[in-house]
């Protein structure tokens, strides 16, 4: 198997859909709202304009209207109250304790943000490092100017990483560039640029 783990966070590692997302999005729309003096309804339909074109409210805002993108992710990702949301899980501890290889974080979430996850799923001895939004230079996934980056940055061929990830457009683009990509989902599913489907985490080993 590969020699390089790269897992995604939100959804992949730990349940984000319930409690997490819909508190950012919140947030988001609020700051969209706050920031441009528009609507929540106009601000929401910004956002998926937004994540349309760019894969990211916070792209949009950057490029558009010259946002802060540390002031943006600071007021939409209020790490100690997100992170309450966090349930434990020692069947994921044990996985990622005994998948042997280098393991690493890569994900579209701000460092903060994915730092304090991590601390409360008591899994950050596990990577070795976490590759956030900001270490794209705020270019999210699926960009492959990400993936490059990200590449880079570990000096490694991408036939030797494998992409673990719950979502279909960011495993599309690994898999473009010649990663083996995992994808993490309890739908039956298993588009072709995926090589391997499981419902969970555990089932890596």
């Amino acid at each position: 198997m590969s020699k390089i783990w790269i897992f995604d966070l939100d959804d992949t590692l730990h349940d984000a859909s319930s409690k997490i997302f819909p508190d950012i999005n919140k947030s988001m729309t609020d700051y969209v709202s706050n920031k441009l003096h528009i609507s929540h309804d106009d601000a929401h339909a910004l956002r998926d304009q937004y994540w349309r074109v760019y894969g990211a409210t916070l792209k949009g805002m950057i490029d558009n209207h010259g946002v802060d993108p540390k002031e943006f992710l600071l007021k939409t990702h209020n790490a100690d109250e997100l992170s309450k949301f966090v349930k434990q899980s020692h069947a994921l501890k044990n996985t990622l304790k005994k998948l042997k290889g280098k393991k690493i974080i890569f994900t579209n979430a701000p460092l903060h943000y994915a730092i304090a996850i991590t601390k409360s799923l008591k899994i950050q001895k596990y990577f070795s490092t976490i590759y956030s939004i900001e270490s794209t230079n705020f270019n999210p996934k699926p960009s492959l100017h990400a993936f490059r980056k990200i590449l880079r940055r570990l000096g490694k061929k991408p036939y030797k990483c494998a992409m673990v990830e719950d979502d279909l457009t960011n495993l599309k683009t690994a898999c473009k560039i010649g990663m083996r990509t995992i994808l993490v989902s309890k739908l039956n599913k298993k588009p072709i640029f995926v090589h391997k489907r499981i419902s969970k985490i555990t089932q890596l080993i």
